[in-house]
């Protein structure tokens, strides 16, 4: 800078000094300097001049604690501008600042207590927001001025590489600042909370100096500051000149975290910024970006955990340290899914039934987030229904309740009432963008992957089941074809005889469309609430009344219940070869008539005749525990590998995976990184085109499980089984009498062989006694496994 800005200069700086001691007082509360000057002034001062100004401005505010400034000492002081500024040579001679007018000292509310001391608190804070703003949008106007008036003198290459350069600048700060902040909130969260509100106190600090809050709070409070400083003074058992050496030697830190608390708020604005910007310009990748930044730390900790928590001796040890981990691990997971939401609920709601899959902690973790979905505000709906069906909610709706009924991570589902014959009738409305939901499971892709190269994933080849779902996740959206799809089940449940016992959802096909679907209400209980409840109490779930009458042909209580499931599941898959394959217990619901409603058709499979078979034959053989047949049967048609395909672990793993009963395998949690039999055995390769029905056993499993029943889905599924072979032209099928004779001697030989602990038996006693939880070395050595009949059909 010149000199001749210099002395331009001069006098707009002088205005930051701090005011003398003796100046009046309406000099000392007047407005901000910056609105003594005119807008002449502000055009007069170049791009140098006005970054000089404001750097002096911010070097008085930061400083101001502990600045020692001479002071002058005038009664009569009268802001003048000093002799040896002159104005900028050949320009127009600058007007020396005026002296501002002075505001009113603000006064004091009348009376004491809280009331006043809120209302001279709020008043301070206006003033310090009217001061602050004024100030910025004077510096703001003329900053865009002066860059606009740069821009366009600027050549074009030069400024298209100064704004890559800025943008490059901006967006790995902003990168640096996202990845040190999860970083810091997953292993030192107290420490990222400590800093968060520093940063809070250094941006406030300012404000509640220019606004005189501490003049203020003297004139509201009764007592005199310098009272309180005294009796403290006499109650406190450390002198004051202690506590003044200790304040003077803490002086230096406490500016230095000040200083650093300011750059990290500068830093988070500027990270909040670019995150605006890039989610606007690029939604889909900046969000992979995000929740990448977000899990780092989480798969980070476990591939460093990992090989420390193996060396420790003890196993009691070892699942200790475990345990600790995947409470951390799961509480870190759920507060992602909480926030990024979309697909992630979606595998929320998928690990949190899948016991054999997912740790205890992540269990519960998981289960938290199955039914509680944010809901989208109700204008956003009301948009979005009047925009699919072209006209005003009033047309087709006497009344449209705006709290959801329920809310999911496509589609959210609100009760009305039809306008034309008053019908009660929910309506679902698709919430969810496609593009979104793909690329979160890319996104879970490209975890898993980095899981399994760290062997975090127990080679249950995790990628090949979010492969999977990239196959059918945008089929999803398409409402019309969930429709048709309600309509084709419900036809196949009356042919099969189904329909008194299971109850499908009315469609009203006028008023469907592609992103909203209008369907007769389902009055009854929600299965999930009632599975939820009986958690919460630590107790098995009562079955209605009017359920357990409807379904007893398959059994007394929820085996009825669960029975009818079996059926329609071995019709749609077996027979109909396209079946629902999302049986969450969100979406089924006990009718008032005691019928099994089944919800949310958007998420069906198609079975091919070639797989629909093998499964068939999967399910004869695995009734008759016919064991070398099933394992040929895995080995030629099924996509399944394992490090050694032996008879006896395909067999176990058949029963794991395809079927309901409680099995020693079934039983074994596959994310347990300490024991599990599966960390000796590997699966190699996952099946895709069998995921959907394997998750479906999950999931029904998962709901035995907490209603007490362990019955057979392969036994209820065998009738159907024999009659698609059949009508295939298959004639290898044994008959039910050599079937039973079969499994009648499998199951005596195997029980021999427990009882002499040797072959087949001794492997099974040692898996039984790990799922037990009482495997120790006297009973890998030779002792006897605690016995359980249920788990006699199955083997390792």
């Amino acid at each position: 800078m010149g000199a001749g800005g210099s002395k331009v200069l001069e006098p707009v700086v002088w205005l930051f000094k701090k005011p003398d001691a003796h100046r009046s007082e309406d000099a000392a509360t007047s407005d901000d300097p910056w609105d003594a000057l005119t807008d002449e002034q502000m055009e007069a001062l170049s791009d140098e001049e006005l970054d000089a100004l404001l750097s002096a401005s911010d070097e008085d505010e930061d400083d101001d604690a502990d600045a020692d400034e001479d002071e002058t000492s005038d009664d009569d002081t009268v802001i003048t501008t000093p002799a040896s500024s002159t104005p900028r040579a050949a320009s127009t001679p600058t007007p020396a600042p005026k002296k501002p007018k002075a505001t009113k000292k603000a006064k004091a509310p009348k009376g004491d207590g809280p009331i006043a001391f809120a209302l001279g608190a709020i008043g301070g804070a206006k003033d310090a927001v009217a001061s602050t703003a004024r100030r910025a949008v004077t510096a703001a106007s003329t900053a865009m001025r002066r860059r606009a008036d740069a821009i366009a003198t600027t050549p074009k290459n030069e400024l298209a590489a100064r704004i890559a350069l800025a943008s490059l600048k901006g967006v790995r700060g902003a990168a640096f600042h996202a990845v040190a902040t999860s970083f810091a909130g997953c292993y030192l969260p107290r420490l990222a909370t400590t800093v968060k509100a520093a940063a809070v106190a250094s941006v406030a600090a300012p404000l509640l100096r220019r606004a005189g809050v501490g003049s203020k709070l003297a004139a509201i409070v009764p007592v005199p500051v310098e009272s309180v400083r005294h009796v403290l003074e006499l109650v406190s058992p450390i002198s004051p000149d202690v506590m003044t050496d200790v304040a003077t030697r803490a002086a230096p830190a406490v500016a230095g975290v000040a200083r650093l608390a300011r750059r990290y708020a500068r830093s988070h604005v500027r990270y909040l910024v670019v995150r605006s910007v890039l989610r606007r310009v690029a939604r889909e990748k900046t969000r992979r970006v995000e929740y990448a930044v977000r899990v780092a730390p989480i798969v980070a900790a476990y591939g460093v955990k990992k090989p420390l928590i193996k060396r420790k001796k003890l196993p009691s040890q070892r699942d200790a340290a475990w345990l600790a981990m995947h409470r951390w691990g799961s509480a870190e997971m759920r507060r992602v899914i909480a926030d990024f939401g979309g697909f992630y609920r979606k595998v929320g709601q998928i690990m949190g039934t899948a016991r054999q899959m997912m740790p205890e902690p992540y269990i519960e973790a998981f289960a938290e987030t199955m039914d509680n979905n944010p809901p989208v505000p109700f204008p956003v709906v009301k948009r979005l229904v009047e925009r699919s069906l072209g006209a005003k909610l009033s047309e087709h709706f006497s009344d449209f309740d705006e709290k959801p009924l329920a809310t999911a991570s496509i589609a959210q589902v609100h009760q009305a009432t039809l306008a034309k014959n008053k019908k009660k009738v929910v309506v679902k409305v698709r919430i969810a963008d496609v593009r979104t939901m793909v690329g979160d499971v890319r996104s879970m892709l490209h975890t898993t992957l980095v899981m399994k190269r760290l062997g975090l994933d127990n080679g249950v080849d995790f990628p090949t089941i979010f492969r999977a779902y990239l196959d059918v996740i945008a089929g999803e959206f398409d409402f019309t074809a969930e429709a048709a799809k309600i309509n084709e089940f419900r036809e196949l449940f009356e042919t099969h005889g189904l329909c008194d016992r299971v109850a499908v959802p009315v469609v009203i096909e006028d008023l469907s469309t592609s992103e909203v679907l209008v369907m007769e209400r389902v009055r009854g209980v929600k299965l999930l609430s009632v599975l939820n409840r009986a958690r919460r109490r630590g107790r098995r779930p009562l079955v209605p009344a009017a359920a357990a009458k409807v379904h007893v042909d398959g059994g007394i209580g929820w085996d009825g219940v669960f029975d009818t499931m079996f059926k329609c599941w071995s019709v749609m898959l077996l027979r109909h070869g396209h079946y629902h394959s999302d049986p969450h217990p969100g979406n089924f619901i006990v009718a008032k008539d005691g019928r099994l409603a089944i919800l949310d058709w958007g998420q069906t499979q198609v079975a091919p005749e070639a797989y629909r078979l093998h499964l068939c034959r999967l399910v004869v053989s695995m009734v008759a525990e016919d064991y070398p047949k099933i394992a040929e049967e895995v080995r030629l048609h099924s996509q399944v590998q394992l490090e050694r395909p032996t008879t006896e672990a395909l067999a176990a793993l058949c029963y794991a995976y395809f079927d309901t009963r409680p099995t020693p395998l079934a039983e074994v949690n596959m994310m347990d990184l300490n024991n599990s039999p599966f960390l000796r055995n590997r699966i190699t390769q996952n099946t895709q085109e069998g995921f959907f029905t394997i998750r479906s056993v999950f999931l029904l499993r998962g709901m035995m499980a907490t209603c007490g029943v362990t019955s057979s889905m392969v036994e209820a599924w065998e009738e159907d089984a024999r009659a698609v072979l059949r009508a295939s032209g298959d004639r290898t099928v044994p008959s039910v009498i050599r079937s039973r004779s079969r499994r009648m001697l499998t199951r005596t030989w195997l029980s021999l062989q427990k009882s002499l602990n040797v072959g087949a038996g001794a492997r099974l006693n040692t898996l039984e006694a790990y799922t037990a939880g009482s495997m120790d070395d006297a009973s890998v050595g030779g002792g006897r496994a605690r016995e359980d009949p249920r788990r006699m059909s199955s083997l390792w």
